[in-house]
């Protein structure tokens, strides 16, 4: 007996990776991570695409959002000489319009909308560990929503 309806071949399992582009998105969860170099954290922050459709990195075709659809990023804790982690809380904190004289907490973050420019990452191996890291997506920018945007997010 067939229990498939479509063929195997055509059903994706797992996150889909999705073309580039600029997206809806909601912030679904936000907590903190030990980082692999294990000398501070990273902010894990997943964005849940929200537009209703979206379409596939490599064969363009159409994929119907029903939640499935998620980008995660890591954003460090740990300042570098060329890179301050607070620019990144600012640029977060302005996305989600909280007030820039409030300090940012994650539950300021959590289940608000707000604009990810998603870009397709390849996948990558780390020299010193020879872990592979599949490929995938990855958040760029994250904006507010526009104030004459009229979007109305889906009840998923």
């Amino acid at each position: 007996m067939k229990l498939n309806v479509k063929s195997l071949k055509d059903v994706e399992i797992g996150i889909p990776i999705i073309a580039e582009g600029v997206y809806h998105a909601r912030i679904d969860k936000v907590g903190l991570k030990e980082n692999n170099k294990g000398d501070g954290n990273n902010l894990v922050i997943m964005y849940r695409i929200l537009d209703n459709s979206v379409y596939g990195y490599k064969d363009g075709k159409e994929i119907v959002n029903r939640g499935q659809v998620c980008v995660t990023r890591n954003y460090s804790m740990v300042p570098t000489p060329d890179y301050d982690p607070d620019k990144a809380m600012k640029e977060l904190a302005v996305a989600v319009k909280h007030p820039p004289e409030d300090d940012l907490e994650d539950s300021h973050l959590l289940n608000k909308i707000v604009m990810i420019k998603v870009e397709h990452k390849e996948e990558q191996k780390d020299t010193k560990t020879g872990k592979t890291y599949p490929e995938g997506n990855d958040v760029r920018r994250v904006t507010p929503l526009p104030d004459d945007d009229t979007f109305t997010p889906p009840p998923f």
